[in-house]
């Protein structure tokens, strides 16, 4: 090949990539790497399999995303009408009109699940529309403005389900003009017409239409039922939408029973009904009555037992503890309610009731006798309350407990502190619930037993006001009942009240805590309540104050030649000597030496990667950062084995520390990332503490003077 076949001449401008061959001529050259493209958010559910187009209500909506600008609406009706269920179809039609992505929470407004704070949904949303994660603001107030700056020129669609009020749904509006924002309720939300909103009421359907949505619901194979047939069973379930699902579910069950009979059973059934007047509650009472009729005793029983359940959601394993039947018959009769519409798969063997079907369960349990109501639903809440002790025991085993449970424990459920840790967060909500339940029945027993195996579960990872909760109401039961674990959950609600800055409240529980530890005698929790008290202290910036409640509780820790405590108590002392007002690294590193070389020897591998965090920072300051990076590489995969994201963000928190004390910019920049990551993961609680990191890898850029 010769010089000619080199040349490359380019008349014009140049952007993008260009790769060199030779020689390349242009008036204009731009280079720059491809940006990362976030991937455009489409959050809507999926629809559902069954779908019957409302041609009147499409046709308005159609008509306000033409002429209103933005368009914004709330669809009412009753539940199981099909709100979502419109919705979701509609906004998927027009996703061309939302080119910058579709949005979607559900409030959880009549499921009996607490709905999602607002700042958890708009931060999750300003990350799907590409804002990092360090880059969000830890206020509410702020959030909620960053959302609408993000908003403002972007044509996005928002799917808000299930609302109970204007209050919930006024922060989630975009900002945008060219948007389109939908909210399903079952009131009218009359607060939103201030703010553009129009109102489009679903009812149900007519009998043709009723019709029509059975006739898709049964197999290819079955034997057609005639017009006649569809459009009587239709106008027997009034044209509920979930009527006429669970009933074409029970056609399709059962091909060889004649539907004419079924339309008779239905009209039975609901003239018989003394709960409901209105004739679409008619209809779906009738249809849910009539499924339960047909299920077998123990799949019935089953059925009933959800109403004792003490969350929204759940699995077979506290059903069977409840019921006191095996594991298997459940699972059975799970898929058996799956197969008849009246439960639905939420996930890997989870599921969970429409809230129309758990006011039927609480209305067939109602009237079943209550003592035995309350036998299944107290074992249900001791099923919950022995798996969680048994992932604290696997989370934390070096603690001393009190609480009967802890004995005779089987914890090979849990491989390790990880999937203990992942075990308890996916039930954290089940399990504050059961603690609530415990506390509704007077079961003041189970209620403080609770609290104790609670703690650890709860600790690592940034869930304070949920913390102080179940302090709260264990410290209480436990005080009615006059049991020593008063001492152990005041305490901890101490701990947690520090947590979320509430540092005068904290250092007043602990004091009560003092108080009683020194009133029974033992030593151990008074140890441990001046512990928490300094750590109030210490975190309200007054680290003098800390000082005297430490060294008492140190002396009390060496006269009961607890090692685990004099750790404990040491490893306070040396982040108390770290404080800026102190300053003391060197009296620090002597603490957190002590402390760690007694983890060490306990057997402690957290206890011992915690205190390591500290000497690190130590170390650093006396001058020694590379010993701190061998110190904190010794550590990392205990802590990352040990599964808590809290542990995971403080140990990037401070190598990103320790890297940029070496002069390595870039490391320090990648562990200061993976630090905000983590607390962004931990949620709200870890909010104070992103921000301090994100303070300090915006320093790393400052030139310096």
């Amino acid at each position: 090949m010769n010089e000619a076949e080199h040349i490359n001449t380019v008349s014009g401008s140049v952007h993008g990539q260009v790769l060199q061959a030779h020689t390349v001529t242009a008036d204009t050259i731009v280079l720059h790497a491809p940006q990362d493209r976030v991937p455009v958010p489409r959050q809507l559910p999926p629809p559902a399999r069954t779908w019957v187009d409302r041609a009147h209500e499409w046709e308005r909506l159609d008509r306000l995303l033409t002429t209103a600008d933005p368009t914004r609406v709330v669809v009412t009706g009753l539940g199981g009408v099909g709100k979502t269920g419109l919705a979701v179809r509609w906004l998927d039609a027009h996703h061309d009109r939302h080119p910058d992505g579709v949005l979607h929470v559900d409030l959880n407004g009549w499921s009996g699940h607490p709905p999602p704070s607002t700042p958890h949904v708009l931060a999750g949303w300003l990350r799907a529309l590409g804002v990092a994660a360090d880059d969000l603001p830890g206020e509410a107030a702020e959030l909620v403005a960053l959302y609408r700056t993000v908003t403002s020129d972007k044509a996005v669609a928002v799917l808000v389900d299930n609302a109970r009020s204007a209050e919930q749904v006024r922060p989630l509006v975009p900002a945008t003009a060219r948007g389109t924002i939908l909210v399903t309720s079952r009131h009218r939300l009359a607060g939103l017409a201030v703010v553009g909103f129009r109102h489009l009421d679903l009812d149900c359907f007519p009998a043709a239409t009723g019709a029509a949505l059975l006739a898709g619901l049964l197999d290819e194979d079955r034997q057609p039922l005639g017009e006649d047939l569809l459009h009587a069973l239709a106008a027997r379930c009034h044209g509920h939408p979930l009527a006429l699902t669970i009933a074409g579910a029970h056609l399709a069950a059962h091909p060889r029973r004649d539907p004419a009979r079924l339309i008779t059973r239905l009209t039975h059934l609901a003239e018989a009904s003394a709960t409901a007047s209105d004739p679409h509650e008619l209809s779906v009472e009738g249809v849910l009555q009539m499924s339960y009729e047909d299920l077998d005793a123990t799949t019935a029983r089953l059925y009933r037992g959800l109403a004792e359940h003490p969350g929204a959601e759940f699995t077979a394993e506290p059903l069977a503890a409840g019921l006191d039947v095996p594991v298997s018959e459940v699972d059975r009769g799970l898929g058996r309610l799956v197969e008849a519409n009246l439960v639905t798969e939420t996930g890997d063997e989870r599921y969970r009731l429409h809230d129309v079907l758990r006011e039927h369960v609480q209305a067939l349990a109602d009237q079943d006798d209550q003592t035995e109501r309350q036998t299944v639903r107290r074992r249900m809440i001791e099923w919950y309350l022995r798996r969680a002790a048994e992932a604290d025991k696997v989370i934390n085993p070096f603690p001393r407990r009190f609480s009967d449970v802890y004995a005779d424990l089987d914890t090979g459920m849990f491989d390790d502190a990880k999937v203990a840790l992942d075990w308890a967060d996916t039930e954290r909500v089940n399990l504050l619930a059961a603690q609530q339940v415990a506390a509704d029945q007077g079961w003041t027993e189970l209620v403080y037993q609770f609290g104790e195996v609670l703690w650890n579960p709860l600790r690592p990872n940034y869930t304070a006001g949920e913390l102080v909760s179940s302090q709260f109401l264990g410290a209480n039961a436990a005080a009615d009942a006059g049991h020593i674990l008063e001492v152990v959950c005041r305490t901890r609600q101490g701990f947690g009240e520090t947590n979320l800055g509430h540092h005068e409240a904290a250092v007043a529980i602990c004091t009560i805590a003092v108080e009683r530890a020194a009133e029974v005698g033992d030593p151990w929790l008074r140890s441990g309540a001046l512990s928490t008290r300094a750590r109030a202290h210490l975190k309200a910036d007054d680290p003098h104050a800390a000082l005297p409640d430490l060294q008492l509780a140190l002396d009390i820790a060496e006269e009961m030649n607890d090692a685990r405590s004099i750790a404990l108590r040491h490893r306070r002392l040396g982040e108390t000597a770290l404080h800026p007002k102190i300053a003391d690294a060197r009296l620090a590193a002597h603490h957190l030496r002590l402390a760690a070389s007694m983890f060490a020897g306990i057997g402690d591998d957290i206890g011992h990667a915690r205190t390591v965090l500290h000497l690190a920072r130590a170390l650093t300051l006396n001058g020694h950062a590379a010993e701190a990076v061998s110190e904190l590489a010794a550590i990392e995969q205990a802590v990352r084995d040990y599964g808590s994201v809290g542990y995971l963000a403080d140990l990037c928190t401070v190598l990103g520390e320790v890297h940029a004390a070496l002069g390595d910019t870039a490391e320090a920049h990648r562990r200061y990332g993976q630090a905000i990551d983590y607390y962004t993961a931990a949620g709200p609680g870890a909010d104070e503490s992103k921000a301090a990191v994100i303070d300090r890898r915006a320093a790393l850029d400052q030139p310096t003077a």
